[in-house]
C-alpha cells in the first residue's frame, strides 16, 4: 500500500521579505492556502490508508477458526503466507474464500493459486475459513492451531498479508479464554497495528500470573511446577537480560505455556514479536522443573530483544541465534542454574556436534539456507564462534571487556534501522582495535574451528574421552589465563 509523506517546511529569518505580512503578498496567500489544502489531503490519505481492518475470527471446538472481515479500502486480491521457518504449504488451509461489495453483492472471488485469491470486482468484505486442526509436528509451533481444548492463533498465517492494520474481535466456544501480549480495548477488541507478530493463545483454563507490569505467564494445562516459580524464574531472566542490553523492552511481553500437541520433542519453543511460545510433552520428565524452565528461558527470552527488538535487514540467523545460544549459556551459568564445569560441557557437546557434519559454508551462507538445506552450522558453530569472540576479547582486554558489551553497544543507538544486520553486527564485532577481522574471519569465511589448537592459549584444553569431547581447564595456569578464566566464571 502506498503512503504519502509530507516534508517539513523551514524558515529561514535571515531576509527582510520574510518578516512581511504574509497576506500582503498575493500570490504568497495563494500558496499557502494549497499548501494547506494539500496538506488536508495528504492527511485524509494518510488516516484513509492506515485504517484498520475490522476482522471477526470465530473459533470451534473442531479446530476451525471462521474469519469475516471488513477492509478499510476496496480490493481485488489478497495473498496469505504460505511458507515459514521451514513450513510449507500451509495457506492451503484456507477455504471457502467470499468477497462482496457495500451492498453484500458478490465480486466473484476465485483461487489463482496456493494461498492467493482474486475477485472480478472490488470488494469491501472478505470471509473463510482456515483448517487449524491438520498440522505436523515440525509445523509447530511456527503456525496456527487448534485442538479439542486450546489453541495458538497467529495472525501472520490467519490474516492476508495485504492487511496492514486491524482491529480483532474474537468469538470463543463456551468456556474458553484467550491472552495476548496486547490489551483489549473496553469493548474487547484488539487493535493490532503489526499483524506479523500477533500471538494468541485460547483455550480452557488459561492461568495468568505477572510479577510486574513488563511481563506476563499464561499458563494451560497442569505441570509438576508452580506457576508463580515459573514466573519468577521468567522474570530473573528478563532482569538480566534488561541490564546486559541496557534496554528495557516498549510493552508488555508474554510467555504461554501449553501442552505439546504431537512430535516426539520433550519440548518446542519459538518467540514471536513480543511472546514466547513454549509446548512441553505432558509426558516428559525434568529432574528440576524450574531450573529447566530457566534454560529455555534464558534462550528464548533473549529473542524478545535479538532480532524482535531490533530493525536490521537480511539473514543474519548466525547471529540471533548461534551467538544467541553462548549468551543464554552464559547467562544459566551467571544465574546459577548451571556451575562452571556444565558450562563447559555444553560447550564440548556442541563441539562434538559441530565436527560430525561437514563444515563447508560460511556462517552468513548458512544462515541464508537455514531452512532449505538439512542441518546446518548456525546454531552450533556459531555458538562457538560466540565463545572464541569472548574468550579473545577477555584476553585482549585482560578480562575487562566481553561478548556482553556489544550488545549493550548494540541497543545504544548506534546502528540505523533497517541497516543490513550482518554488516552492522560484523562492523560491531570488529569495533575493537585487537578484534579487527575476526567477523570476516570467523562470519564472512568459511574458516573452520580446531578448538584443539586454539584453546590452549586461554586456559584450556580439548581431549576426547571415547567418543566424547572434554573441554577442561589447563593445569598450568597463567597468571593472565587465570583472571581471564575467573571472569568467565571458573
Amino acid at each position: 500500500m502506498k503512503r504519502f509523506h509530507t516534508k517539513a517546511q523551514s524558515f529561514n529569518p535571515g531576509h527582510k521579505e520574510d518578516f512581511q505580512p504574509l497576506c500582503l503578498r498575493p500570490y504568497l496567500c495563494a500558496l499557502v492556502r494549497n499548501l494547506f489544502v494539500a496538506f488536508l489531503f495528504i492527511r485524509v490519505i494518510e488516516t484513509h490508508a492506515s485504517a484498520p481492518a475490522r476482522i471477526v475470527i470465530s473459533v470451534d471446538m473442531s479446530g476451525h477458526a471462521q474469519v469475516e472481515a471488513e477492509l478499510a479500502t476496496p480490493s481485488r486480491s489478497w495473498s496469505f503466507r504460505n511458507a515459514y521457518a521451514g513450513a510449507l504449504g500451509f495457506a492451503e488451509r484456507v477455504t471457502d474464500f467470499r468477497a462482496t461489495n457495500d451492498s453484500g453483492q458478490d465480486a466473484g472471488a476465485r483461487k489463482s493459486a496456493s494461498g492467493e485469491f482474486r475477485s472480478e470486482r472490488e470488494a469491501t468484505r472478505i470471509a473463510y475459513t482456515v483448517d487449524l486442526s491438520q498440522i505436523s509436528g515440525a509445523e509447530v509451533p511456527h503456525i496456527s492451531w487448534l485442538t479439542a481444548d486450546r489453541g495458538f492463533l497467529m495472525f501472520a498465517d490467519l490474516i492476508p498479508q495485504d492487511i496492514e492494520t486491524l482491529s480483532a474481535e474474537f468469538k470463543l466456544p463456551p468456556s474458553w479464554t484467550l491472552e495476548s501480549s496486547l490489551s483489549p480495548d473496553k469493548d474487547g477488541r484488539y487493535e493490532v497495528l503489526e499483524p506479523d507478530k500477533a500471538v494468541f493463545l485460547l483455550g480452557n483454563s488459561l492461568r495468568k500470573t505477572s510479577n510486574t507490569a513488563d511481563l506476563e505467564l499464561v499458563v494451560n494445562g497442569t505441570w509438576p511446577f508452580k506457576d508463580a516459580k515459573a514466573i519468577d524464574a521468567a522474570t530473573q531472566v528478563m532482569k538480566y537480560y534488561t541490564a546486559l542490553t541496557g534496554f528495557r523492552l516498549p510493552g508488555k511481553s508474554l510467555i504461554a505455556i501449553a501442552p505439546f500437541p504431537l512430535g516426539s520433542s520433550k519440548w518446542i519453543a519459538e518467540t514471536r514479536g513480543s511472546t514466547v511460545m513454549l509446548l512441553i510433552d505432558p509426558n516428559v520428565h525434568f529432574d528440576t522443573w524450574i531450573g529447566q524452565l530457566k534454560v529455555i528461558f534464558t534462550h528464548e527470552m533473549l529473542h524478545l530483544w535479538v532480532p524482535n527488538s531490533l530493525q536490521l535487514a537480511g539473514d543474519y540467523d548466525w547471529f540471533f541465534e548461534g551467538f544467541t545460544m553462548y549468551i543464554a549459556l552464559r547467562a544459566a551459568l551467571e544465574l546459577r542454574v548451571i556451575n562452571f564445569k556444565g558450562f563447559l560441557e555444553t560447550l564440548s557437546g556442541a563441539y562434538d556436534v559441530y565436527i560430525s557434519h561437514p563444515d563447508d559454508v560460511s556462517l552468513i551462507r548458512a544462515s541464508e539456507t537455514r531452512w532449505t538445506s538439512g542441518f546446518n552450522q548456525v546454531y552450533v558453530k556459531g555458538m562457538l564462534v560466540a565463545f572464541l569472540y569472548d574468550l579473545k576479547l577477555r584476553k585482549e582486554s585482560g578480562a575487562a571487556a566481553t561478548l556482553a558489551d556489544r550488545y549493550r553497544e548494540l541497543f545504544g543507538g548506534r546502528i540505523a534501522a533497517n541497516a543490513n544486520g550482518n554488516e552492522a553486527i560484523i562492523g560491531l564485532l570488529d569495533a575493537a582495535p585487537a578484534m579487527n577481522g575476526f567477523g570476516e574471519l570467523y562470519v564472512e569465511n568459511n574458516t573452520k574451528l580446531e578448538l584443539e589448537q586454539l584453546l590452549p592459549a586461554y586456559g584450556l584444553t580439548l581431549g576426547s574421552s571415547g567418543r566424547k569431547s572434554q573441554l577442561q581447564v589447563s593445569r598450568n595456569l597463567s597468571t593472565e589465563q587465570k583472571q581471564l578464566l575467573r571472569s568467565l566464571g571458573y
